[in-house]
């Protein structure tokens, strides 16, 4: 519980929670199942996050107030969320992606709190982004100095970037394969954080604040180092051809990216 704690925010009237039983993911370092076992990693099992997940929409219900649960990883989760009022939730590119199968490359960069998991885990937040029972889609970028990233997989820290992949990522990985519209994508990175967290939803109209992007469905990408404006390189996503750019994006009115 005091790990929970120290992972929580408030905005506005909403708690935000890292949903984590450190009694229960105390050492592990990546997805308790088939392949930890096989590797001979300690293992992070689900229940560690779907616990508190349960736990902490009781006591939101109990008093009545909104909770935001930041990073959803587990199948268990999806459904406690899905089933509860009041309740919104998160979830990350990598997350959406990749499973546990990934850290058979012993790549430090798909070490990340919480764990890669199962290929019904994914599934299960495949389909809840699309359901709307998880609203939002947030990064949790998490930047590392190359130093602390280029050793032992069981040492290295947990945490990737993901900030300037994100849309690229999701669009490659789950747009073009058909496993989500381009719209529910869109929605979900934009007017779905900001409703969560109490914020104007974007939209273009006379007088609003112009928040909007451009994007460039049949660009090609590869990243590479050199490509990250950010100064941590710790993406699972180096080597990778992408698809789909942000052109440009605008802020407030101000131009704040353009490539």
């Amino acid at each position: 519980m005091r790990r929970a704690l120290q992972y929580a925010s408030i905005t506005g009237r909403r708690l935000a929670l890292h949903e984590e039983e450190p009694s229960l993911s105390r050492d592990g370092q990546m997805h308790e199942g088939a392949i930890s076992a096989e590797l001979g990693f300690a293992g992070y099992p689900s229940v560690a996050e779907s616990l508190m997940v349960a736990r902490d929409i009781a006591l939101a219900a109990y008093e009545n107030q909104p909770l935001h649960v930041m990073h959803v990883s587990a199948k268990e989760s999806v459904e406690l969320i899905a089933g509860a009022e009041g309740i919104t939730a998160e979830v990350t590119p990598h997350h959406l992606c990749l499973t546990d199968e990934a850290v058979r490359s012993l790549d430090a960069n798909v070490k990340m709190n919480p764990p890669l998991r199962s290929a019904d885990d994914r599934a299960a937040l495949i389909e809840g982004l699309r359901s709307g029972a998880i609203s939002c889609v947030a990064t949790d970028h998490a930047p590392h100095a190359r130093h602390e990233k280029e050793v032992p997989f069981e040492e290295a820290p947990f945490g990737v970037t993901g900030v300037e992949t994100a849309f690229a990522a999701l669009y490659t990985y789950l747009v073009e394969p058909g496993l989500l519209p381009l719209e529910t994508l869109l929605e979900r990175m934009s007017a779905g954080p900001a409703r969560a967290y109490g914020l104007d939803a974007p939209r273009i109209a006379i007088g609003a604040p112009a928040n909007l992007i451009l994007i460039d469905e049949n660009s090609s990408w590869q990243v590479t180092e050199e490509g990250f404006r950010s100064r941590s390189v710790n993406s699972w996503l180096l080597g990778k051809t992408l698809r789909g750019k942000v052109r440009l994006t605008v802020a407030n009115g101000r131009v704040v990216h353009e490539g």
